[in-house]
């Protein structure tokens, strides 16, 4: 790990404990130092329902990992800390097969085109046959990967700690291209995960800007800087982009630490709008609608078509919500005690909440109309509302 990233870590930490040690402060999944506002009453207008629930080992309680559950036709795939692989049933929550891959995983899981694609914490990149379970190949990149692999188009995108974008092919593993961009020398760590669309690879980077490239060849479209670098010393200069970009037609969508949301049309890279608001995780579009979760905690509701702000609700501040969704009516969240949340899309209220781990939620994803949550101590868990 960059050790002027772990200095800063432990620098800010220092700095904002002894700013607060008057207030109560909740550390969040992504180690925000915020004091916690009074929770929301739930108005109880929808109920939850477990689906299932299953157990898959430490999911990253250090927050040093990046594992997220891969969804694909075969199911749910699942990696945990110690590179056991899993895959899923999705309505029953079972295992279908099992892989120890034996080595500390890092990021995962990648899934597309029949591969589930993870990378070890020595830079090791292994796809297996998400059939099965069966090793289809593996490349020692022997660099930091620093975000989920992404699958597709016959290509696996690795992006790395120290600038690289490399393309593998996704049939034996063999490296077809690579770019290099530079990393500030202080920088968050990185972990948007690059978006395949079609025939174009698009990627946040830690210098705050937003490539788009082929990913068959790897050949630059366009590149766009999003940062906007005004501060009175380096720490207040950090602007990667680490939500990882989301497409809704011909609109780009992605967020900066430190900067702002930001739509951009994606055939001439031209800005459309810009929303003053600092967000490392994904964003959640639908329609006309976009909702994020911003470093605070604050969940913010925009028009997806111009950028302007419906609504935000500030009940969450400081409780280390999870990246939002947006699933019809309703916008869903998870928070650093383990509970997931479901608010009105229209106003921004709470509708109800719902306890299903003991450790914080890392990520919460959309399967078959429900809600699939994991938690810091690997507990996933399959959620319905009515």
């Amino acid at each position: 790990m960059n050790l002027k990233i772990v200095f800063l870590s432990l620098l800010v930490a220092l700095v904002l404990t002894g700013c607060n040690k008057n207030k109560e402060t909740k550390w969040g999944t992504f180690n925000e130092p915020v004091p916690s506002q009074p929770m929301p009453e739930a108005s109880g207008e929808v109920e939850f329902s477990t689906l299932w629930k299953q157990k898959i080992g430490d999911a990253g309680e250090d927050g040093y990992a990046i594992l997220r559950p891969g969804i694909s036709n075969e199911g749910v795939l699942v990696v945990n800390r110690k590179g056991l692989v899993r895959l899923l049933d999705s309505e029953s929550g079972k295992v279908q097969w099992s892989k120890a891959l034996g080595k500390p995983t890092y990021s995962g899981v990648g899934a597309g085109a029949g591969l589930a694609v993870v990378a070890f914490d020595n830079g090791t990149v292994v796809a297996l046959d998400a059939t099965d379970g069966t090793e289809r190949w593996r490349n020692a990149v022997n660099r930091q990967i620093s975000a989920i692999p992404a699958v597709g188009a016959g290509r696996v995108i690795i992006r790395t700690a120290d600038g690289l974008l490399i393309g593998l092919n996704a049939s034996n593993g063999e490296n077809v291209w690579e770019l290099t961009r530079s990393v500030p020398g202080l920088s968050l760590h990185g972990d948007s995960q690059p978006l395949i669309s079609g025939d174009t690879v698009i990627t946040g980077l830690s210098n705050g800007r937003i490539l788009v490239s082929s990913v068959l060849s790897g050949r630059e479209f366009w590149e766009k800087d999003l940062s906007i670098g005004v501060g009175a010393n380096e720490l207040e200069q950090i602007t990667d982009v680490d939500a990882t970009p989301t497409i809704d037609g011909l609109s780009l969508y992605t967020g900066t630490y430190q900067g702002e949301i930001v739509s951009l049309n994606l055939q001439d890279s031209s800005i459309q709008w810009q929303f003053d608001a600092s967000s490392r995780l994904p964003l959640s579009v639908s329609g006309n609608q976009l909702v994020l979760t911003d470093d605070s905690g604050a969940v913010i509701h925009l028009d997806a078509q111009e950028g302007f702000l419906n609504w935000e609700q500030d009940g969450f501040r400081g409780r280390g919500v999870s990246n939002p969704l947006l699933i019809g009516d309703y916008v869903v969240i998870g928070d650093a005690e383990g509970s997931i949340h479901a608010l009105n899309g229209l106003q921004g209220d709470l509708l109800q909440s719902k306890k299903v781990s003991r450790s914080a939620i890392i990520a919460i994803q959309q399967l078959s109309g429900g809600v699939l949550a994991l938690s810091a101590d690997g507990t996933i868990t399959l959620l319905s509302f009515n």
